[in-house]
């Protein structure tokens, strides 16, 4: 009794037949409940043919174009999406390739000043050594300390050069226009009365 439970079948030895048989002897064109099944034609077409269309007059008429294996209105809304997101992606991008070479600059200035900061640092502790104060002085001032003797060494041929002669040349009188701009626009020089 238990093995006709595994296997499905019912007590009685009938089972499933009963099911079977009437799923059997019903017509295909009647669904499950005896109803007519709506029916759906399937049209088989041949591998390697385009699909076409009989216009009213009889005449084949041609199948859409594809693009890259999308129909042509799909391939102009996908190319205006495209142009869209691109459109709309320019100004980011190009905001951020200026800011990079921004970023750049300033920070290769920001090296710059940080030299010129440490140069200037240096400068400032060598001008507060006493040292260095004295050796300046004596350079560029010729200054000399209390109780010394200066002595200035002039050796021939290191003197600077002699300024050139003025030349003897006059100069070429203005020319007559000139003149006659300077009388217009010059008042007269008042005489004595």
């Amino acid at each position: 009794m238990s093995e006709r439970r595994a296997r499905g079948t019912s007590p009685g030895g009938r089972g499933d037949r009963r099911t079977s048989r009437t799923a059997r002897s019903r017509p295909s064109h009647l669904d499950t409940r005896g109803r007519p099944a709506a029916t759906k034609r399937t049209t088989r077409r041949k591998p390697g043919t385009a699909a076409t269309k009989r216009k009213p007059s009889g005449k084949l008429a041609r199948s859409e174009h594809t693009i890259l294996g999308l129909s042509t209105g799909k391939a102009v809304i996908l190319a205006a999406v495209l142009c869209g997101l691109a459109l709309t992606l320019a100004v980011p991008t190009r905001t951020y390739f200026s800011q990079r070479a921004e970023a750049a600059a300033l920070a290769e200035e920001r090296a710059e000043l940080e030299a010129d900061l440490a140069a200037l640092r240096d400068r400032r502790a060598k001008q507060q050594d006493p040292a260095y104060i004295r050796s300046q002085g004596r350079e560029r001032l010729r200054l000399v300390m209390p109780g010394e003797t200066p002595y200035i060494v002039q050796v021939p041929g290191i003197e600077a050069p002699a300024p050139p002669p003025m030349s003897t040349r006059t100069a070429a009188p203005d020319p007559w226009y000139t003149d006659l701009w300077r009388s217009i626009s010059e008042p007269a020089p008042e005489g004595p009365r």
